[in-house]
Formats: C-alpha cells, structure tokens, sequence
C-alpha cells in the first residue's frame, strides 16, 4: 500500500499538469450527470404497514380531500358569535361564486360539501327567514343550541365535534370537501392551495383569525431546500475564515504579504476540493439513482445536507496533508521529497479514515428511512470523492506554485519549519502525564462513562414526525399545533384497516359487522351517535339500503339482514357484486378477487402520532373476529407508521452501532496487522470510539434530543469522526515508537504534535456542523448538537484515553517482543507534525 502512495505521489510530481487536467475531465463528466438530478418530495418509509398503504392507494380511488378551516377568536372569547357566522357565510359564497365550487363534492346522504362549526345555526336561520346581521351573540348560540337537538344525532356529532374544546370555545372548524378523483397527490396540493389561497382573501372582522389547513398545504409549504441551502452557505463562509487561522503562519520580516498570499492560495484549495467533492457526489449519486444503476433513490430534501458533511469532513483531509507537507518542507525537504513523505505517513492514514467513515455511513443501508439509506450511500461518495482530489488536485496545484516559489528563492521555509513552536501543541501535550503516570485510573473513569453513557442511551426517545421537516417558523405549524389541541388533530387523521383475503363469505362479513361495533369503543376512535365514524363495505350497505327500497330488497334476497349482518348460506359474492354494479362509492371499498379479495375500512382517529402504536394494537385487538376468520388484517396511517418507525430506529440502532464498529474495527485489525504485525493494535484504536458513542447518547438523553431519522445517523457520524481522530494518534505513535524514542516520549509528541492538528481540525469540524444548530428544521438542528457533543468527545477519547491505553500496550509490547525496529526511519520522521 505504501508503495501505492509513492507512485501515487511520484506520479503527481513528475505530471502535475495532466493530474489537472484529469482531475477536470472527471468533474466535467460528473458534472454533465450532476445536472440531471431529480428530486422527489416526502420521507418514504417501506414497510409492511407503508406497503400496506401503498396497497390501499393503488387498490381504491380516494376520490375526495378535505381543507379544514381554523376559525379562532384573537381575545380569547367564545367562537360563536355573530362575526364567526358572517365570516362562515362569506367564506362559503366565496367558494360557491368561484370556479372552485365545481371542485366541490356532491352532497349525498349525511356528507355535506362544505361542513361549518355554525352549521345547526346557519341552516336554522334560514329557516327562520332572519337577515343574520340582525342577530347578537346570544341568539347565534340559541340557534346553533336549537339546531342540535332536532338534528339527526349523526349530523349533530358532527357540528359538535367541529366545535374547539374548551369553555368557553374560542375555535371551531368549516371543512370544504374537494372531489381529487383521477388527481395524483402534487395535483391535490395544488386544488387545496387554490382554495387556501380563495378563502385568505375572504375578509374578516377584527378579533377573528381564519386559516385554512392541511397536510398537504403544511408539507407542500416547508421545502427544506433553501434552509439547507443557506446553511451549506453559512459553513462553507465560517469554514473559509476558520481555514484562515489554521492555514496561518507566524511571518518573518517583510513576508507578511508572501505569507498571506500563501495562507489564501491553501484555503482556496481547500475550499475548492470540497466544492469538487460535492459535484462528484452529486454526478456519483445520479449515476447509481434510479435513472441509470437502481442503487439508491432520487435524492430528496433530506440528502441535501451532504454537502455540509462534506464540508465538516472532509476539510480534515486537506488539512492533515498540508500540516504534515509544511512540516516537511520546513525541516528542509524539497516541496516533491515533502509530498512524498506526506503521502507515506498521512496518505495511507487518510485512507484508513476515508474507508472507516464510509463504513459508518453505508450501514445506513439496513435503516427504514428510504432517504437515510441514500444519504448513507451519498456521503460515502462525497467523503471517497474528497479524499482523492485532496490526494490529486490539491498537491498538484500546491506544487507548481511551490516550485514556482522556489525556483525564485521565495519558498518561506523559515516560517513553515515555525509552526513546530506553537502554542497549542505545547499546552496538550501536558494531557500526556494522564497516559504516562495514571493509565489505569484514566480508563477506569472512562469505564464509568461508558456505563453511565449506556444508562443514557436506554432512557433515550425515539420519534419519527414529518412535521419536524417543516422549518419551525412556518406559520402552518401554528395553525397545526391548534387542531392538536383544540380538535385532537383534527379531522383529517383518519386509519385505514386494510383487510385481504376472502371476506366474501358469511362468517368474515359478520365478524366485520361486530369488529365495527367494537372500534366505537376503541379511544381515540372517533363516533358519531355512539357508533365508529368510519367508512366501509357495511356502511355503504346502510346507506344504499336507505336509498334504494329496490335495491334493499334485492340485497335482502341475497341474504342480507335488517342489522347488515348475512344469513349462513347467504351469497356473499352476489350480494357484493350487486352492489359494486349499483353503488357508486362501493368500489372504494371493496375490490373483489377471490382470495386477493382486499377491502378497507377507513376510521376517523384523534390518536395522533402519540397514541398511534396503542390504536394499532386497540384496532387489531377490536378486528380479531375478522382475523379468526383467515382475513388480514393491517390497521396503518401515516401516524402509525411513524411511530413504527421510531421504534424500528430504535431497535435497529443497536445492530447499526455493532455492524459499524465490528466493520472498522476489522479494517484496522486487517491494516495492522500487515503494516505492524500488531492486530490488536485495531481494536485499541477503535474502543475509544465506544466511549464517544456512550457519551453522546448519555449527553442527548440529558438534553431532551430523541433519536430520529436523523440523529440515528450518530453510529455512521461517531465512526466518521472518531476513527479518523483515533487512527491519527495511533499512527503517529507508531511512528514515533520506529525512531527509537522510549513509550513516553513517543506519547508526549504524539499527543501534542497530532493531539494540535485533532485540535485545528475539531475545530473546523465543530464549526462546519455547528452552523446546522441555526437550522429551523428540528432533526438538523438537533443533529448539530449531536455532532459537536461526538467532536468534542472524540478529541477527549483521542488525546486522553487513547494515549493511556496506547502507553499499556506499548509497555506490554516491548516487555514481549522488545523495542521496535527503527527500519524505515527518517530524519523527516522526527520532525513534529505542526498544527493546522
């Protein structure tokens, strides 16, 4: 391998050139595929309960959505008043005069096309024949009271149940139902956000605020496009100052300006090879898309925040190269004899650390989350991307304008050799008397905080919200948390019970009739005149037997009884067949097909995603009759397979954190024990990485951070982080250990030569993913948190408890085998690694 990077090297230095232009020529290919990117909207998840969802869509039409409209008093005064009847008129004749009413759905039976809170008072005022702007207050809620009590129960329900809770009420809710039929789901968005932006035009009187709702107009709202734009932006600027301060070189007299150039020419670089990590990423990632391999998916909103791990990572690549070339140089090497040893040392390192962080990232493929398995694959891409041109396009460059310098006696080695003296590396290298005096009591507390860490990671809570990728400051948000709390979610939740196989017989059509009777006593399942609101094979049986007398009669012939239960010899098949052929709403809810007979029962719920695991159980528990009967049965919901998912992230945290460790871990061994014949010298340099985890979990345990689609990214981001710090100070101690110093004093200028660039480059790290705390995106902002907690931990693993169990093994080593060989030395080797 060594010898790999010498060629490598040798091979940018003799054709710094065609290393540029082949450099270009891959950026330009990859660039042509970039611009072909697609991206598809929402958070797939695939599942048996998403499958089943899936199945329900394709199976039925959905051919009607619904906008509800939050009506709220600002003074906190009752919602039925006079100015909430006026705004409740207008808002309806301004859809009923519009091109929208055409959208509307066709009213039939109980199913209003517009349903208002003040509904009872509306149809009882005009019954009465009195001008409304005549009425107060008072008399709005008499006849809203009126109205109720001569209303059929299932009609008065529901204006109840528009009604906020609270007394007295200070909201209510009008639903406008839109007929989607043959409309895909951006095509409903779009109705309803025609219709939100028709009813924001209604003006309304002072103390009243009107907004229409609903998911689709919520998610459609919050692309999280531009605010992971924005923070790419904001770290790549903070990372361009930080660079600065870490490219920065004490300058002699009358050198500023040469050193100043020098320090911009090594940001720019640095700047750009992350620029040309991300392009190639992105030309990676449509390659293995859909479009052309299958491997992943289209990228997403989610995916975007590639590009800002690129950044936090792999800036350490360029950073390490060039701290170890100018020490190089400083110590008197030419700038070709600098790269190449450059390329010996930290190459086959950043290697180790390049491969160990894509490691971690690609055991996001086992995750639920669609999107964080192409996130995982992207990532890798970017981190490999990053390491090549650090490796290529970056000493190419540096190169020709160091030999350029030299050539005319300007190389500034004097102020290259200075960075051996600084500050930074001197005050870290007085941790080292931990590892040289208490080994075994640093890694004892550190036990203890690994034991403490892993108490923090069972009290850990798991969550998976779509809204949570909605930016926080969207005002749909607040509209959202209102149904939460005034209507328990409001009326757009609602669970479909996807049930397969051959319902088509007496006994499963009973034992649906009863199941239905027991979801009305299911909590959170929402009733209207005590039975279930829900919408199945049964209802439309009483509904067409209220219809049709005809039709009633014949379906009774068929065996069909007074209670919608069937006869035992009764013909299932007929009976449904007949009403398929006469009803117009029973295809959406049963398609016949023998045993594939599939069918749906769509159940009104308040559960939210809280209480969605519980309904699932409660709504398989009240459908067991139907399930004693051979059908399957899958409640699922959008809630229910979120919360699904927070409990798969959880339990499928575990294996990811073994699989990554176990993976990098088995690397290094293999690494080690070819370049050192010292195999366990991996598995010492990853268990600090264990400690990191503990602590991280333990830290967002303490902080309220629950583990989320993307939080659960922390195993692939701790081996992305940790490794690489650890595999530094393992490497340089090795070498150290090669130039015949005694095991402390190896460790002294392990830890502050490489324990000063861990330094700088956490920095960096720290900075780059910091800027994602500013996110108003939840599970970003939280996932900044989360990273700086493992950087900050990770320098503490690699600067106090790695040394400690390095200086335990290196007694036990030369105890054993005696003092390592000094082949391979070099008077470069000696020379400390600067910081930068």
């Amino acid at each position: 391998m060594r010898r790999l990077f010498q060629g490598l090297a040798a091979a940018v230095a003799r054709r710094p050139v065609v290393t540029l232009l082949i450099v270009l020529l891959v950026t330009g290919v990859l660039g042509f595929f970039a611009g072909q990117s697609e991206q598809e909207d929402g958070v797939a998840v695939e599942n048996e309960l998403s499958a089943a969802l899936d199945t329900v869509n394709e199976r039925f039409a959905d051919p009607q959505s619904v906008v509800q409209i939050v009506v709220q008093t600002t003074d906190g005064s009752d919602v039925r008043n006079l100015d909430a009847l006026e705004a409740s008129l207008d808002i309806q004749a301004a859809i009923e005069d519009s091109d929208l009413a055409d959208t509307l759905i066709e009213e039939s039976g109980q199913q209003p096309a517009i349903a208002s809170f003040l509904g009872g008072a509306e149809v009882g005022i005009e019954m009465a024949g009195v001008d409304p702007g005549l009425l107060d207050d008072e008399a709005v809620r008499e006849f809203q009271a009126d109205a109720l009590e001569m209303l059929p129960p299932q009609v008065g329900g529901l204006f109840e149940g528009l009604v906020g809770d609270g007394d007295p009420p200070t909201a209510g809710l009008i639903l406008v139902f839109q007929d989607t039929e043959g409309l895909d789901e951006a095509g409903v968005t779009d109705l309803q956000q025609e219709l939100a932006e028709l009813i924001q035009g209604v003006a309304v009187a002072d103390g009243l605020q009107v907004d229409p709702f609903s998911f689709g107009l919520l998610l459609g709202a919050g692309d999280p496009g531009p605010e992971i734009g924005r923070l790419f932006g904001t770290a790549f600027m903070i990372i361009l100052v930080v660079l600065f301060f870490v490219y920065w070189i004490a300058p002699g007299a009358g050198a500023r300006l040469r050193i100043g150039r020098r320090t911009a020419a090594d940001v720019g670089l640095t700047l750009v090879v992350i620029g040309l990590a991300v392009v190639w990423m992105q030309g990676i990632g449509v390659l293995l898309g859909p479009d052309y391999a299958g491997l992943i998916s289209y990228f997403s909103p989610q995916t975007q925040i590639v590009p800002i791990l690129i950044i936090g990572l792999g800036v350490d690549f360029a950073i390490h190269l060039l701290a170890r070339y100018r020490a190089e140089v400083g110590a008197g090497a030419s700038p070709v004899a600098g790269f190449a040893t450059s390329y010996r040392t930290v190459g086959l390192t950043l290697l180790l650390c390049t491969a160990a962080t894509a490691i971690g990232f690609l055991t996001n493929l086992a995750s639920p989350v669609d999107f964080l398995a192409t996130l995982g694959v992207l990532a890798a891409a970017g981190i490999a991307a990053a390491f090549a041109l650090t490796l290529t396009f970056l000493p190419a460059v540096r190169l020709m304008l160091d030999r350029r310098a030299a050539a005319k006696g300007v190389l500034p080695v004097a102020a290259l050799g200075t960075q051996k003296d600084a500050t930074l590396p001197r005050v870290i290298g007085r941790t080292a008397w931990l590892a040289e005096r208490a080994p075994v009591p640093t890694l004892v507390v550190a036990t203890l905080f690994v034991g403490l860490g892993g108490y923090g990671f069972t009290q850990l809570d798991s969550e998976f919200n779509l809204t949570d990728f909605v930016p926080q400051d969207e005002p749909l948000l607040e509209v959202f948390e209102a149904l939460d709390t005034q209507f328990n979610g409001g009326f757009e939740e609602s669970t479909e019970i996807l049930l397969r196989g051959d319902l088509a017989q007496p006994e499963a059509h009973n034992a649906l009739v009863s199941s239905l009777e027991a979801a009305g006593e299911v909590d959170d399942v929402e009733t209207l005149a005590d039975e279930a609101d829900a919408t199945s094979v049964v209802s439309v049986l009483r509904d067409t037997i209220g219809d049709d007398e005809a039709l009633a009669g014949e379906l009774a012939e068929l065996g069909l009884q007074d209670d919608l239960t069937v006869t035992d010899d009764a013909d299932v098949v007929a009976l449904y067949e007949l009403l398929l052929a006469e009803s117009d709403t029973a295809g959406n809810v049963v398609d016949l097909d023998g045993a594939d007979t599939v069918s749906r029962v769509t159940v009104r719920t308040s559960a939210g995603q809280s209480g969605a695991a519980q309904l699932e159980v409660d709504l398989q528990e009240a459908f067991a009759p139907v399930s004693d009967t051979g059908v399957e049965v899958v409640p699922t919901s959008q809630e229910i397979i979120q919360a699904g998912i927070g409990t798969d992230i959880e339990e499928s945290q575990i294996t990811s954190l073994l699989i990554a460790l176990g993976a990098a871990m088995a690397l290094l061994v293999v690494h080690f024990t070819i370049a050192e014949r010292r195999p366990i010298v991996g598995v010492i340099t990853v268990l600090p990485v264990g400690l990191v985890l503990a602590l991280t979990f333990g830290t967002m345990a303490l902080t309220g951070i629950p583990l989320n689609p993307v939080t659960a990214t922390l195993a692939a981001l701790s081996i992305g982080i940790g490794v690489p710090f650890t595999i530094h100070v393992t490497s340089r101690f090795l070498e150290e250990r090669r130039v015949l110093y005694d095991g402390s004093t190896a460790l002294r200028r392990t830890v502050s030569q490489t324990g000063g660039a861990l330094a700088g480059s956490a920095l960096t790290t720290a900075i780059g993913f910091g800027v994602l705390v500013t996110s108003t995106l939840v599970p970003f902002e939280q996932l900044g948190y989360v990273i700086v907690y493992a950087i900050a931990y990770s320098v503490v693993a690699s600067i106090l408890v790695l040394p400690s169990m390095l200086g335990l093994w290196d007694r036990y080593d030369r105890a054993r085998h005696g003092a390592p060989s000094p082949e391979g030395a070099t008077d470069a080797d000696r020379e400390p690694e600067p910081v930068g």
